[in-house]
Formats: structure tokens, C-alpha cells, sequence
């Protein structure tokens, strides 16, 4: 397995769940053998296989796939990260870090992690707070919902983070699957950054 990556929100409705399925759909499509892990409590796997068509469920490895993108429980978080189940990325989304159940060191213990923060008034102290815990130190962060003309001024407050950050495109379906809305850029920038946190040695060489 190439990595496990860990997507939580600094607050609920960050748009957690729509980062780690887009961030699947791009590792498909670019021959990678992906899948998506539930960690939170909102039970979006069952709401989405009941309510797209086509849905279906796999009873023996509790593989829920919706619109080709593999979906699971966090209760095979084990099993996939044993690699009992052949995939080369698992991305596991953890809702937001203000949820009750929310596990930090579980989040911490992934092998790259993805802040998904906002700078409005409802969300910047909890983004600041966030970005204080030395336990996501080495988090990438993402700003949705984000006017373009402040990447810079955000850039530049984040400082020492600056280049582990960026900005997420407005994408209106979780499970959309064009190539609108700037996501390869962005997520080819993502993913560059989760492979020079997963295998620094190798991107340094580069």
C-alpha cells in the first residue's frame, strides 16, 4: 500500500466528504486503486447507497460501491490497513474535529493528514486552533470555500505552512466525475504534497 491519508474539518459541513471522495475519483482515474473509509458518525455510505441508483453492497468485505467509487465502514479500517484488501490508497474521512468522537491520535496516526480549514468568521478560530496542535504539525492544509483573491494573503499568514497550502475548488457533487471546476490542478498539487509527506526522501530526489 502506497499510503493511508486522513481528511477531518476544522468545523462540521468543511466539505470532508466531498475532498476525500474527489481525492478517490482522482486516484481511479489516474490507475491507482483507491477507496473511501467512513470515520465519522454521519452515516453518508448508507444515505448515498440508498439514494443513488446502481448502488450495491458486498456482505463479505462490507464494500459498499456507489457510482464506482468503493466506499467502507470504519469498521474495516484494520483489515484495509492489514492490506487484506488490495488497494494502493485508503482515504479515510473524519468528519470534523469539534465531533464528540472525533480521535485525534487516530487522526494524527495516518500516514499524511489533511486539514480542511475556512477563513470566515465561523471558522478561523477554530482553524487557528487547530493549526496550534503539534499533533497536526505535519497536516497539509486546504481552504474550501475560498474567494480566490485572498490565496494570497492567506498564504502568507500561514507562514511557515505556506506551501503546504491550498485551496480546494468549489465542487458542488460529491461524486462528480468531469473534469470541471480546476480539480486536476488541485488535486494533482494535493497529491504531490501527500506523496512528499508520505516518502520525503524519494520527492527530495526528485
Amino acid at each position: 500500500m502506497d499510503g493511508i491519508i486522513h481528511i477531518a474539518g476544522v468545523i462540521p459541513r468543511m466539505g470532508t466528504t466531498t475532498l476525500a471522495l474527489q481525492l478517490v475519483r482522482f486516484l481511479q482515474e489516474n490507475n491507482y486503486n483507491a477507496c473511501y473509509v467512513e470515520m465519522s458518525r454521519q452515516n453518508y455510505t448508507w444515505v448515498a447507497a440508498n439514494i443513488y441508483n446502481g448502488a450495491s453492497l458486498d456482505r463479505a468485505t462490507g464494500k459498499t460501491t456507489c457510482l464506482r467509487i468503493q466506499m467502507f465502514g470504519s469498521d474495516r479500517i484494520n483489515a484495509l490497513r492489514e492490506g487484506d484488501l488490495p488497494y494502493d490508497f485508503v482515504v479515510c474521512d473524519f468528519g470534523n474535529l469539534s465531533d464528540v468522537a472525533f480521535d485525534k491520535q487516530q487522526f494524527a496516526g495516518g500516514d499524511c493528514g489533511i486539514l480542511l480549514c475556512g477563513n470566515k468568521p465561523n471558522e478561523i478560530f477554530q482553524t487557528e486552533d487547530a493549526l496550534k496542535n503539534p499533533l497536526f504539525a505535519d497536516a497539509l492544509t486546504v481552504f474550501n470555500f475560498t474567494d480566490p483573491s485572498d490565496y494570497a494573503e492567506i498564504r502568507k499568514m500561514m507562514m511557515g505552512r505556506g506551501v503546504m497550502t491550498g485551496f480546494m475548488p468549489y465542487i458542488p457533487d460529491p461524486f462528480h466525475a468531469g473534469q470541471e471546476y480546476s480539480k486536476v490542478e488541485f488535486f494533482q498539487w494535493l497529491m504531490d504534497m501527500v506523496m512528499y509527506i508520505i516518502h520525503p526522501e524519494g520527492a527530495q530526489a526528485e
